[in-house]
């Protein structure tokens, strides 16, 4: 039993220690006002993970570029606005600072920790939004960013119809324009990324309503090529194909997906 509890004795001390030191090595300019913010958290943060984690000298150089953005951000904020970080937030987001390499991701999670450490902005930092971030690809991240001060994403699908009447081949499904202003790493995965954000209920797509002006969709039409996919497909007598059919549809941000995205951007 005492054996036991000089193990939980040793891990919490080292486990402060390492922390305590990380911030102190790599961080002494920023060490105050990291202090004002992260005080309760670092205390947390002393699980048998955190020695073994931070031990490799690249997981270390990794968190301490991190914690470096994020005080960045944190001088933004007046000091009288500062507040203390609710550990339910700033625990999970600590414990994976050390290993997210990717820039898309981790400016994600310290844009959350920064909302969450001001008086003026905390009430977005919802604590199952760390959750979210953590199931979105590189190429969602860069989504919610292009997302921010928007309503919804306008979308076309093209259904071709057999000149015998034998049925129809979708053509194109939910085409958006977002491959085209995204430097997506995978473009042809947007859909597979739409579909996760409306499964995140950060979207959501109707499919029988759409915006009357149809100034909105012509752009769409371009970009997928309607035109030419009519001349390729149906124009030739030799074509099985009939004639495209457009549907015009849009996703729209829910009030949810709008407070995440607000809370994960670098807006005040």
């Amino acid at each position: 039993m005492s054996e036991n509890k000089d193990i939980a004795n040793f891990v919490k001390e080292t486990g402060s220690q390492l922390v305590g030191n990380l911030y102190t090595d790599f961080l002494q300019p920023s060490i105050k006002t990291l202090g004002t913010t992260l005080g309760s958290v670092v205390e947390f943060v002393t699980l048998f993970q955190v020695p073994i984690q931070y031990v490799n000298e690249k997981v270390k150089l990794n968190f301490s570029k991190r914690l470096k953005e994020y005080a960045k951000k944190l001088e933004e904020i007046p000091d009288e606005k500062k507040c203390e970080v609710n550990p339910q937030i700033g625990v999970p987001i600590m414990e994976k600072l050390g290993y997210i390499t990717n820039d898309e991701i981790a400016d994600l999670f310290t844009n959350l920790l920064t909302k969450a450490s001001s008086v003026d902005t905390v009430n977005l930092a919802h604590p199952s939004f760390v959750q979210l971030i953590e199931r979105l690809s590189v190429d969602e991240a860069k989504i919610i960013r292009y997302l921010f001060n928007k309503e919804d994403i306008p979308c076309v699908s093209f259904r071709t119809y057999s000149k015998k009447k034998e049925g129809f081949v979708d053509t194109l499904e939910n085409g958006t324009s977002l491959s085209f202003e995204i430097d997506f790493y995978f473009p042809k995965n947007e859909k597979l990324y739409l579909d996760n954000l409306v499964s995140m209920g950060i979207l959501d797509i109707s499919h029988t309503l759409y915006f009357a002006n149809e100034a909105i969709y012509e752009p769409l039409y371009k970009l997928h090529r309607y035109e030419q996919l009519v001349n390729e497909l149906c124009n030739d007598e030799n074509s099985p194909f009939d004639r495209i059919e457009i549907k015009k549809l849009y996703y729209q941000i829910t009030d949810f997906g709008k407070s995440f995205i607000k809370a994960c951007n670098n807006i005040q």
